[in-house]
């Protein structure tokens, strides 16, 4: 029983491939290369996160992404901040928009879909949530309904895309994750990146770009320990 994962190295992807783990799958972890501002901590994250799993890992280049030109992530425009108070407001909406990537997770389904066909592997994990799927319609699960049809028809052995978390907040993402790790006797959250950023250093996080703020109050509302590495 085979799985590849998309795996960036944030808390939902983190969590995604912790429950393929836990339901049994050997398990390809994928991680995209899309010349995004955080790609060094997200790969390093992604890496060490396979080693404590003892899954393979691959990362694939996607180069021309960067010619989009449309995403915070991928220019030289600046990643906004929030407060967390202002992380359900529609100030959030808007500040999600800017760190939208063209097509993002259909091309990197797409390509993952293929690894999965070429390696035997019968599903695709990936960790859309129901909080970014209020903002981005490639998160939710309307989106992976109609790319499993198309997959019917895209693939020889119908390779299906797996969305465990679509309808789950990051609070009960948190929760899902520790209860996880529990089971297995590892940690593996801590080593999870979720920052927009590259702070300079592996595993620390800026502290108050959007994610930072929705990854914060996700540990503090699921009454986990938060061990990640804040500057602010």
């Amino acid at each position: 029983m085979k799985a590849v994962t998309v795996l960036s190295g944030g808390l939902d992807s983190t969590v995604s491939t912790l429950i393929a783990k836990n339901l049994g799958y050997e398990i390809t972890a994928i991680t995209f290369n899309y010349g995004q501002k955080a790609v060094k901590r997200e790969i390093n994250a992604s890496k060490k996160i396979c080693e404590i799993l003892d899954i393979n890992h691959i990362v694939v280049d996607l180069p021309f992404i960067k010619q989009f030109k449309k995403s915070s992530l991928i220019t030289e425009n600046e990643i906004p901040s929030l407060k967390i108070e202002d992380l359900d407001s529609e100030k959030a909406h808007e500040t999600m928009k800017t760190v939208w990537v063209p097509a993002r997770n259909l091309i990197m389904l797409s390509i993952a879909s293929g690894f999965a066909e070429a390696l035997d592997a019968e599903k695709v994990f990936i960790g859309i949530n129901k909080e970014e799927g209020l903002t981005f319609p490639d998160n939710t699960i309307e989106f992976v309904d109609a790319l499993n049809k198309a997959l019917e028809y895209g693939t020889l052995n119908k390779v299906k895309i797996e969305a465990p978390l679509y309808d789950k907040t990051k609070e009960e993402i948190v929760k899902i994750g520790r209860e996880i790790e529990k089971k297995l006797g590892l940690e593996v959250l801590k080593y999870s990146y979720s920052c927009y950023k590259d702070n300079g250093e592996d595993f620390l996080h800026c502290g108050e770009c959007e994610s930072c703020m929705r990854r914060k109050r996700a540990f503090l509302m699921a009454g986990v320990e938060d061990k990640t590495r804040y500057i602010k």
